[in-house]
């Protein structure tokens, strides 16, 4: 079990998805960004600059949505390196989101 202050999604931003749906809802948001991820994560490998810039905004945005607040930021900052057409860094920041990912998806899987 994680301390608080170390875990990846911000409580805020889940109380608000509950308040807006329910319990319900928001496993089913959680369901469906688990299911739409890999394949996006997946493209972030693409050398595709445009590829790259629309999956690193889908992640950044899905993201946001359960308050996963390093790994949207991870996220934009590829979003920004492909808006730019300079994917020099991507794979270690790649990396560092596929890592970051793998805890969300952890806590989400709860």
């Amino acid at each position: 079990m994680r301390a608080e202050d170390d875990t990846r999604l911000d409580p805020a931003a889940l109380e608000q998805l509950r308040e807006l749906g329910g319990d319900e809802f928001v496993a089913d948001l959680a369901a469906t960004f688990l299911d739409e991820a890999p394949p996006l994560l997946a493209a972030l490998h693409d050398s595709d600059v445009d590829e790259v810039r629309r999956a690193a905004h889908t992640l950044k945005s899905n993201g946001a949505t359960f308050g996963a607040t390093t790994f949207s930021t991870l996220c934009r900052e590829l979003e920004e390196q492909a808006k730019i057409g300079d994917l020099t860094g991507a794979p270690a920041l790649v990396d560092r989101i596929e890592a970051e990912y793998a805890l969300v998806a952890e806590e989400l899987g709860r």
